[in-house]
């Protein structure tokens, strides 16, 4: 039976965020969508990097209509927390809430139970909050409640399917990027039936086990977090080809060869280097593999600066936003891409106007419409472009610590090449 707010959803999911997502990355890929059951209940179960852009990944590229859980913060004020639950989005409160509003959990949890009685497609973030860092993190057991807790009610009888979900981003806080959505093989929870009756606290714990397992294999995974410096700059920011960084294939192999290499001497090189480029703002990517200007660079330069001139006011709000209120750098690509859906056609309608009153040909003004819409894409790509070769700064200002830099960049580069080689 169709929803009340299925047409309002869909609108929201495939003619703008999904349009706009296709418009704010280069490319969105996906793979084992073959996967995904039909005619049965499905708790999706993705990895949690990159704040609301994880959501909508997972939206724009399945066809079931999803409910969201979603921290119960980002439902303040009421008239935000009215349109997200308008679009199937629902609080999750924690501890820091209060334990009123913790309570407040029962209920929803019991909404995704109904839901999925009704052979709907809840999603649970089951790492609970958001990391930059390309691992999968510990799971909490919240799904497994609602995964246990909706086939006990309904005796065993809806044939509910975990399905692990991975979100791969070639660079996490811009756009103009490339993305991959892996959907792993669907995990029944009756499997974990027998187990649950004699011993709970064992299912629970063989359930996460096994979807963080299935999750590790859809995603660029570092298993040893005291080695993840290491394989950030050898297998990401060394790496010259966005689809090799989003593609766990590649990835993870590269990542086990590396274990072995690791020594306490190269963990605190890579610490030292990586704390060097954050504090003075260097891209070691850019700094490594230049900016790769491509013959497509030359002849869409007219565009590039149209884009760059066009887009550069309706872009300060997004920028100071970024730069002095959000403090945590995993909302970036979510503030730059649901602002610039608001913004950019409202700046856009703006200087329409103006033309219009101005006394401008009514062509014209059509012209300058469409031309903002086909070239908004490239202004990421032309701000890359137009902007000073990264490490400049840092270069003229302090030339021995940039010469550190290059030396412990150049050791990365050798180490690299050599496990590749193997």
């Amino acid at each position: 039976m169709r929803k009340k707010n299925y047409l309002w959803y869909q609108f929201w999911r495939h003619t703008v965020v999904g349009n706009g997502l296709r418009f704010f990355y280069s490319t969105v890929k996906t793979s084992g969508k073959e996967h995904l059951p039909k005619d049965k209940p499905i708790l999706y179960v993705p990895n949690h990097q990159n704040s609301f852009m994880d959501a909508l990944h997972v939206a724009t590229t399945t066809k079931p209509v999803i409910y969201f859980l979603t921290r119960a913060q980002a439902f303040k004020p009421d008239i935000i927390g009215k349109f997200l639950w308008s679009i199937n989005m629902m609080p999750v409160y924690r501890v820091r809430d209060g334990l009123k509003s913790v309570q407040k959990n029962n209920e929803i949890f019991e909404k995704c139970i109904q839901y999925l009685k009704n052979k709907d497609t809840v999603l649970v973030f089951a790492e609970a909050n958001h990391n930059l860092k390309r691992r999968i993190r510990p799971l909490s057991k919240g799904f497994t409640r609602i995964a246990f807790g909706a086939e006990e009610k309904h005796n065993w009888e809806l044939d509910l399917q975990i399905v692990p979900v991975g979100v791969n981003y070639s660079e996490h806080r811009t756009g103009g990027n490339a993305v991959q959505v892996n959907y792993g093989k669907p995990i029944p929870v009756s499997n974990f039936r027998s187990l649950l009756e004699k011993d709970e606290k064992e299912a629970v714990e063989t359930m996460k086990e096994q979807v963080s397992d299935a999750m590790k294999e859809l995603v660029f995974h570092v298993e040893d977090l005291n080695e993840y410096p290491v394989h950030k700059i050898l297998w990401d920011d060394l790496e010259p080809d966005n689809f090799k960084i989003i593609d766990p294939e590649i990835a993870n192999p590269r990542i086990r060869k590396t274990h072995e290499h690791i020594t306490p001497e190269l963990i605190e090189k890579a610490k030292e280097l990586t704390k060097i480029a954050d504090k003075h703002d260097v891209d070691l990517n850019e700094l490594a593999c230049g900016k790769q200007v491509g013959v497509k660079d030359f002849v869409l330069f007219p565009f590039y600066l149209f884009s760059l001139l066009n887009n550069i006011i309706p872009y300060q709000p997004i920028r100071y936003l970024i730069r002095n209120v959000i403090r945590d750098n995993a909302f970036d690509s979510s503030i730059k891409f649901l602002s610039s859906l608001f913004l950019l056609p409202i700046f856009y309608v703006l200087v329409s106007l103006i033309l219009l009153f101005t006394g401008v040909d009514g062509g014209f003004i059509l012209g300058y419409l469409a031309l903002s819409v086909l070239t908004a894409p490239l202004f990421i790509r032309a701000k890359q472009l137009f902007s000073p070769r990264s490490g400049r700064k840092l270069r003229k200002k302090k030339p021995a610590l940039y010469d550190k830099l290059q030396s412990h960049l150049q050791s990365f580069k050798k180490l690299r090449e050599s496990i590749l080689n193997e």
